[in-house]
């Protein structure tokens, strides 16, 4: 897109005098940007080192005139598990963190139950209890399409419960009692508190001391994932991130601790210290031409 929104400054900006703009101020509205149209979140993607010029791009409404489908960079996939990816009502998903392979195309099959009490076999299970529940195992990266997908997913009251590894359990509940979007983060409910959370990201950077940022909008609360020093080079692998920039646009989902800055009174950051515990969704960017 030539124009974004500002919701910062309430200006619309054209790219060439955004790019202009002293690189803290840039910073700081490139956090606030919406489509000019229908006011979803956009982000600005800077020239980059193989000559392509600086743009904005949104994730547009699905009725907007500006609307351009932006495939994720592992949309085969999600395509041929959409259908195994619906939870029915009466289902349990069952995610194995320890398990999760960040890039990778899925988990390997369990050959164990991953509960005491559950059938053999497969990705899906049935608990031997008095509601005999049948239990269907998800990966982060399908958790991850489904919020992004479905409003009703983000609202479920379908029971998840993530291991930690075999035996431990790190969180279960509700998905919309242990899952939150950027958005709903709120002090009194969140801060301190361990969930998953997640967002799309507006800018990321690499801070003196090693750890990766990534930053949303103000749209979304202004959150930050912090991802520690000592997993950041695991990350950059395990995503295939060769430039920090090829991370705008795309959506976290991040297990962590919730901390609001400035004692409290700042902006909501998820500490990220386990590369098992975050996943990222990129998006190809029909802009650049590779």
């Amino acid at each position: 897109m030539q124009y974004a929104k500002c919701t910062q400054d309430g200006k619309t900006w054209e790219i060439s005098k955004f790019s202009e703009l002293e690189s803290s101020l840039l910073e700081i509205k490139r956090r606030s940007l919406v489509c000019t149209e229908c006011g979803e979140f956009a982000w600005y993607r800077r020239e980059s080192r193989h000559g392509h010029p600086a743009h904005f791009c949104a994730h547009h409404d699905p009725e907007c005139d500006l609307k351009v489908q932006y495939i994720s960079s592992d949309e085969h996939r999600d395509d041929a598990t959409e259908v195994e990816g619906e939870v029915e009502s009466d289902d349990t998903i069952i995610v194995r963190l320890d398990q999760e392979q960040g890039g990778a195309i899925d988990v390997a099959e369990v050959s164990k139950p991953p509960l005491p009490g559950l059938g053999e076999g497969g990705k899906r299970y049935v608990l031997k209890d008095k509601n005999r529940r049948s239990a269907q195992q998800f990966t982060l990266r399908r958790i991850l399409h489904r919020l992004v997908k479905s409003k009703d997913f983000r609202n479920s009251e379908s029971n998840i419960i993530f291991y930690r590894n075999n035996e431990e359990i790190m969180l279960s509940g509700h998905v919309k009692d242990i899952v939150f979007g950027f958005n709903q983060i709120e002090k009194d409910l969140h801060h301190g508190k361990t969930n998953f959370y997640w967002g799309p990201i507006a800018s990321a950077r690499e801070s003196s001391d090693g750890k990766i940022w990534l930053n949303s909008s103000s749209e979304y609360m202004s959150a930050s994932v912090a991802i520690f020093e000592d997993i950041a080079d695991d990350f950059k692998k395990l995503f295939e991130v060769d430039d920090l920039e090829d991370l705008l646009g795309a959506h976290v989902l991040v297990a962590g601790n919730c901390y609001f800055s400035g004692e409290g009174e700042g902006k909501p950051i998820i500490w990220c210290g386990t590369p098992n515990y975050i996943f990222v969704r990129k998006y190809k960017d029909p802009a650049i031409v590779n």
